[in-house]
């Protein structure tokens, strides 16, 4: 039942993408760059919403029943990282950091790592023809609001969570052994300072009906203008954009499009009936585009 209540309880919870205060930064950042957005005109109430809020509350009860005590061993994790890396290579505590310097440090490698193994996860739920009907769920919007962020089929919700717990593991495990006597395993879980950042910067209008560019920057940090470039119907927008938040990983692999003279006609997959299934529909997989 509290599964039903995610939404309103996401707004008062930091690490949810639609924290209040992210909206409200996104909002702030529609007035003061309004002479350079375009938006899209959505209705008030679409069944594009309803199967967002409906995978969302799925896959909040999938999250309390077993990812929830599945992360519970991430420490367990990063210690046995750490412990197998002294058995490789003997006692660690190689460098030594200041706490301000070392928090810095890590929050930094773990979020370009991390925004790494989203781009490859991504880009293989594109590529990789018995993953893409799952992610299909997500393209299958038509109509882009915060919510969207939550559209995800259950087999790619638990994949990313294992990418995300994997990552955590490993790269704490790596510094925990690099910097032991600086910080412990308890003390670096969960530090997300450029996630943060991140969201402070807009994140929630990459579902949205605005269209915001971030001019010769986008070579670097990943526009909400270029992900809807990427939720795009087109077929000249099809595999473009997969980062999250830094583009150097499109550029890696050629799939980098920059918003500058492009437009978007509207969202969803090949246009007909893929976009309008149910979300009873949806629980094998979309196929489409």
């Amino acid at each position: 039942m509290d599964s039903l209540w995610s939404p309103l309880v996401f707004l008062f919870e930091p690490q949810k993408r639609i924290y209040w205060l992210y909206l409200l930064c996104s909002g702030l950042l529609i007035l003061l760059f309004r002479h350079k957005i375009t938006c899209k005109k959505i209705p008030l109430w679409s069944a594009s919403y309803a199967v967002d809020l409906g995978w969302l509350v799925i896959n909040q009860l999938l999250l309390k029943l077993w990812i929830v005590p599945f992360f519970a061993l991430q420490v367990s994790a990063a210690l046995w990282v750490n412990s197998t890396l002294i058995d490789l290579f003997a006692t660690g505590n190689l460098f030594k950091l200041s706490v301000p310097v070392f928090t810095l440090f890590f929050a930094f490698t773990l979020f370009v790592i991390d925004d790494f193994c989203k781009f490859i996860v991504h880009f293989s739920f594109h590529r990789l023809p018995f993953l893409w009907p799952f992610h299909a769920v997500h393209h299958s919007a038509t109509t882009l609001t915060p919510l969207t962020l939550y559209r995800l089929h259950p087999v790619e919700f638990v994949i990313n969570s294992l990418r995300s717990f994997l990552v955590g593991a490993v790269v704490s495990g790596l510094f925990v052994y690099l910097f032991a006597n600086t910080v412990s395993v308890f003390t670096i879980i969960g530090v997300n300072l450029f996630v943060f950042m991140f969201n402070l910067a807009g994140s929630n209008l990459r579902h949205s009906p605005f269209y915001l560019g971030f001019g010769r920057w986008e070579k670097y940090f990943i526009s909400p203008a270029q992900h809807q470039i990427h939720h795009s119907i087109e077929f000249k927008h099809f595999d473009k954009n997969f980062g999250s938040a830094l583009a150097i990983w499109d550029r890696w692999f050629n799939c980098l499009l920059l918003s500058n003279n492009q437009s978007v006609s509207g969202f969803g997959l090949d246009k007909g009936k893929t976009n309008r299934q149910t979300l009873k529909q949806q629980w094998r997989g979309v196929r489409g585009k």
